[in-house]
């Protein structure tokens, strides 16, 4: 009896202590779709990164077209700035110049006014 009784036992172990194909199937069935879910969440993020990857070169190309555009505004306002300083000193030199010729012209219509 006792013989009869550790062979039921260890059957009843062996028999219950085995999982069957459909419940190893239900039981990782769920794990195998979430799975696949961050799979194409996964795609999806890499494509979108290569997007951006692409958008950062495209706006970086832009920078450079924009400060070399810049660069070049900023020499031709430099030169604007000089040529213009420059024309203030002649406009002041031509001025300096008619207000001499004015007063020598004031004294010589005086002096012709006092003969």
């Amino acid at each position: 009896m006792k013989k009869f009784l550790m062979i039921a036992g260890a059957t009843f172990i062996f028999i219950t202590g085995c999982a069957t194909k459909e419940y190893v199937k239900e039981q990782t069935d769920p794990i195998n779709q979430r799975l696949e879910r961050i799979e194409k969440q996964l795609e999806n993020i890499n494509k979108d990164i290569s997007s951006l990857r692409t958008d950062i070169k495209t706006l970086n190309s832009n920078l450079d077209s924009v400060n070399t555009t810049a660069k070049e505004a900023l020499k031709k306002s430099e030169e604007a700035v000089r040529e213009s300083k420059a024309a203030v000193m002649q406009a002041q030199d031509a001025a300096k110049k008619a207000q001499a010729a004015a007063e020598t012209s004031k004294k010589a219509f005086e002096l012709q006014q006092k003969k």
